[in-house]
């Protein structure tokens, strides 16, 4: 049943946080529609009470709750640095609470406009009032979107509407993960972004809201030269009446210039959905989305009302072909590529869930860093910004539903479902998604969330989550098998197998085995370890161990260095400190061929890496030197081609002395935004300034400016006890901009202090991510005589007695004359080769052609002529090409293709930048070397620069 509060409370009395928010015409850039849609951030200035009623009533006493100020993403309690023994594996206590939170919030809207309420995420019943009124309740998981369309319930004149939200983290057995336990922890809270947004009453659904609804984006075929792109689009006509409604879908390169256009009409009978189909393309210059170079389109969506914009928003297109091939493996555009990567857990220390934007940016970008190219999400789906972070770096992401191993009932699967589907629709978009998880963690596949994977999205494969010890030993309904690999199991090596989990080692050997098994068969995809980050968990032996790729506050461990070492081109070398150190020995990660270990300038040895047949496909094992190393400095020098290139050195600390403090930036900007967090070290160090790593000092930090400190002494947060000599804490931004200063101190060592400068924040979403949109003005133009047999697809054909009917230039006129000599048409047949009816056809004379361009707008072009004989001559020959723009002159030479076999190359073609002023003409004069060889002119193109 659904729980409604006793809410004791006189609702004109509400003490909230007032929010200005009035709508206003958006600067946006030059060709970003002005539409009626608006989405503001509303994460700042909540009031807050924690309710820590256990029973089955919620019940909110505002005459004796004690509201705070709070900004989103917000958990109901800080988190302890130690959880361990807090609650068992059911987690039937820690963090199940009720939060309430609360503003006022003026709108101003028409009447015609709707209104929503839009949550990245809630942990995990949300209830929602508006004015003293039940709008309704989200109870299908923590983990998906969701929204409220609140249109009828809110004032729209700019007066305060009271919004009221209950966070009901309580055990609840019908929504997974809850129902059974589970070995991480649900964290609580309003901990995602929220927004309002407003739009037109003919408008783009929310995507996660039905299967069909949103924009879905694919692409259904991909070469290196072609991309066929498929838009599917649905539009909701909320008035009375039926609307005309013409949908414009753009692909707009990184250059913000349109590479494709696609445009459907139609009328949408009143208070319907109608989905749009669309259909297109880029033929030219298509650039693909790879882990090694991530480009990304935008697919510009505008939907217009009686040819008014009235809707327009923006996906993310990474034009990338997936195939999975017996023999070869995983291809991405073609080319094999083995997967090499973590699972990731989303929470930080002290905040739980509660994470900025800028923190998932952050676990994305190390990721990187360290080489992977590879995630799973660990266990449920994650932040939008994360995915957002992946398509952007390059980094492929496989992810899945809320669960862990236990299952409820069948109201349960229904919820588990509808979240998978939701999780889908969301992320769908993403370039960067891979594969979904049509499983459960541990037990394998399971049919009902791998067809609801397939029906949501047939593009992608689905994976097992397997495990050897439970559930089929192969994919079962699911596409991939993707077990978990902590026993060695043996891995059938025709089957198509990614190790979703294994383990890890501080000295990276447990880390070199699984690569390589995963390398033993090209059918074996890849590996994800377990897993990139300490995580806080019930169990013990949860907390803080090398053996991680980083510590839970996000250093790095020296398993990082052998996965640089392994994964980067760029030379790498590393000597492992004490937390892989080995009795007697001294490791080393290295990708060189060889390496010299040095004690001060001495020489100790040059080594080739550590020959180990289980360590047989890994490209850079470690190195081991038996050295038994007590004091002094050792340094590692690279070796390659007999030269070195890189080398790295160590020095054994003394006693700590002084602290030194860095804040990290993670190529992110610190935002005044009130919720933005930045990760604050402090390094101990003797006094040479050597990392002092076997040291555990507590460090208090604090802070001078506009920012605060996240957590006290209560939670283990600040003082902070140091883990392998490196302390840390949580700084977040207030809503001033400005100046921070961060200092650490310790007893009996040297402080020291480091400052950071936040900057201003735009709510206005629509606003800070609009960017502009160049529809530049081209023609293609195929020439031909008056017996042209056949036009190349998408030109504009042209005849000395036809001018082209360009729709971007419609009073554009060509003349071409044959100086002193008469002028031929070519008229071949049987050209293979690209552009082949442009080059069958053509131009033709000896010594000398002009084309004479006219009715050109005012500007600046790209003018690209074509030039191709379909006869061989002998020898070859070049043109010279001198184009007079009216006020000067310039010349350009060009030797023209012959023949008709060019196979998938095109007709030679030259480009020239040229300008327009509109009263004069264009002249260009094409010359042979010899009078008496043929001069020939089959197209060309021009095309408007972006100024």
């Amino acid at each position: 049943m659904r729980f409604i509060p006793y809410l004791k409370i006189a609702y004109p009395f509400f003490i909230c946080s007032f929010f200005t928010f009035t709508l206003y015409s958006q600067e946006l850039p030059e060709g970003y529609p002005q539409t009626s849609r608006q989405k503001l951030e509303i994460n700042q200035g909540w009031q807050f009470y924690l309710e820590t009623n256990q029973g089955n009533v919620l019940e909110l006493d505002v005459n004796r709750a004690k509201w705070e100020r709070v900004n989103i993403p917000h958990t109901l309690e800080l988190v302890p640095s130690d959880v361990s023994g807090m609650d068992t594996t059911y987690q039937n206590k820690f963090h199940r609470n009720v939060g309430w939170y609360k503003k006022q919030l003026p709108i101003r809207a028409t009447n015609d406009e709707r209104i929503f309420l839009e949550f990245e995420g809630v942990h995990q019943v949300t209830n929602l009032w508006v004015n003293g009124i039940h709008v309704g309740e989200h109870a299908i998981g923590g983990y998906t979107p969701f929204h409220f369309d609140i249109s009828e319930y809110v004032k729209r004149d700019g007066s305060p509407n009271e919004i009221l939200i209950s966070a009901d983290n309580r055990l609840n057995p019908n929504i997974p993960p809850d129902g059974n336990q589970y070995d991480y922890i649900k964290f609580s809270g309003l901990y995602r972004d929220v927004f309002l947004v407003i739009t037109d009453n003919l408008y783009v659904t929310f995507p996660w809201e039905a299967q069909n609804a949103g924009v879905f984006v694919t692409t259904p075929s991909v070469t290196p030269q072609n991309a066929t792109i498929n838009i599917r689009t649905t539009v909701r006509n909320e008035s009375d009446n039926t609307q005309d409604c013409r949908l414009v879908s753009r692909i707009v390169d990184a250059d913000g210039i349109v590479v494709s256009r696609m445009e459907t009409r139609a009328n949408i009978p009143a208070n319907s959905d109608y989905t749009f189909s669309q259909i297109g393309g880029i033929t030219e210059n298509v650039k693909l989305w790879s882990t090694d170079r991530p480009y990304l389109y935008r697919v510009n969506t505008t939907v217009y009302k009686n040819d008014k914009p009235v809707d327009c928003l923006e996906n993310p297109l990474g034009i990338r072909k997936f195939e999975f091939v017996r023999g070869q493996g995983f291809l991405l555009n073609g080319k094999p590529i083995e997967l090499i990567g973590a699972n990731r857990h989303q929470a930080y220390p002290f905040v739980g869930d509660a994470v900025p934007n800028s923190l998932h940016w952050k676990d994305a970008w190390q990721f990187k860093q360290a080489g992977f190219n590879a995630v799973r999400l660990a266990h449920y789906p994650h932040d939008n910004s994360f995915i957002q972070a992946c398509d952007e770096l390059g980094i492929l992401v496989y992810e899945e539903p809320p669960s862990w191993i236990g299952i409820g009932d069948e109201r349960w699967f229904t919820n588990l479902e509808e979240a998978t589907r939701r999780m889908v629709r969301n992320h769908r978009n993403h370039p960067s998604i891979l594969m979904w998880g049509g499983s459960l963690n541990h037990r394998g596949p399971v049919p009902q969330l791998h067809y609801a994977c397939k029906q949501e999205d047939p593009t992608r494969v689905t994976a097992s989550n397997g495990s050897p010890w439970s559930g089929p030993r192969n994919s079962g309904a699911t596409d991939i098998y993707t077990p978990m690999d902590y026993q060695n199991m043996d891995l059938n090596p025709n089957e198509f197998v990614f190790l979703c989990e294994h383990g890890s080692s501080a000295d990276a050997g447990r880390n070199q085995f699984e690569v390589s098994k995963a390398r033993a068969s090209t059918n074996h995809l890849g590996v994800a370890v377990w897993t990139a980050h300490d995580y806080q968990a019930f169990k013990p032996n949860r907390g803080l161990h090398p053996r991680r790729i980083f510590s839970m506050y996000r250093e790095p461990n020296p398993v990082y260095y052998w996965y640089q070492s392994e994964l980067l081109e760029k030379p790498i070398i590393h000597i492992a400190d004490e937390r892989a150190r080995m009795e007697g020995k001294v490791l080393v990660f290295s990708n060189c061929e060889e390496v010299e270990l040095y004690k001060e300038d001495k020489l100790i040895a040059r080594q080739q890496p550590d020959h180990d047949k289980e360590k047989l496909y890994v490209d850079h094992p470690s190195f081991t030197f038996d050295y038994s190393w007590e004091e002094g400095k050792l340094t590692a020098k690279g070796i390659r081609n007999g030269q070195p290139v890189t080398e790295y050195s160590l020095t054994k600390a003394g006693k700590p002395y002084m602290l030194k403090v860095l804040i990290e930036e993670d190529n992110r900007p610190f935002y005044a935004n009130g919720s933005d967090i930045k990760m604050v070290k402090a390094y101990i160090l003797d006094k040479e300034g050597n990392h002092v790593r076997m040291d555990s000092t507590k460090v208090t930090f604090t802070i001078n400016g506009v920012g605060t400190i996240v957590g006290n002494a209560s939670i283990g947060a600040n003082p902070n006890k140091a883990y392998y000599g490196v302390a840390s804490a949580l700084i977040k931004a207030t809503e001033s901009t400005g100046k921070l200063t961060v200092k650490a101190s310790a007893k009996g060592l040297k402080s020291s202090e480091a400052s950071i400068t936040t900057i201003p924040y735009e709510n206005n979403k629509v606003l800070a991510e609009a960017k502009p949109i160049y529809e530049l003005r081209q023609a293609k133009i195929d020439l031909g005589g008056d017996q042209e047999r056949l036009l190349q697809f998408g030109w504009t054909e042209w005849n000395p007695s036809l001018n082209p009917k360009s729709e971007d230039f419609p009073n554009l006129k060509l003349g071409i004359n044959a100086e002193g000599n008469e002028l031929e048409w070519q008229n071949g047949w049987g050209l293979s080769s690209n552009l082949a009816y442009v080059g069958m056809d053509g131009a033709k004379t000896k010594g000398e052609l002009r084309l004479t361009i006219s009715g050109l707008p005012k500007g600046e072009y790209t003018l690209k002529t074509y030039h191709h004989l379909m006869e061989e001559v002998s020898p070859k020959l070049s043109y010279k090409l001198l184009i007079d723009n009216g006020r000067s002159q310039s010349t350009i030479s060009v030797v023209p293709s012959m023949g008709n076999r060019m196979g998938n190359s095109e007709p030679t073609s030259i480009s020239h930048r040229i300008r327009s002023d509109e009263s004069k003409s264009i002249s260009i004069q094409i010359k042979s070397d010899d009078k008496d060889i043929p001069v020939i002119l089959n197209g060309l193109e021009i095309s408007e620069i972006k100024i």
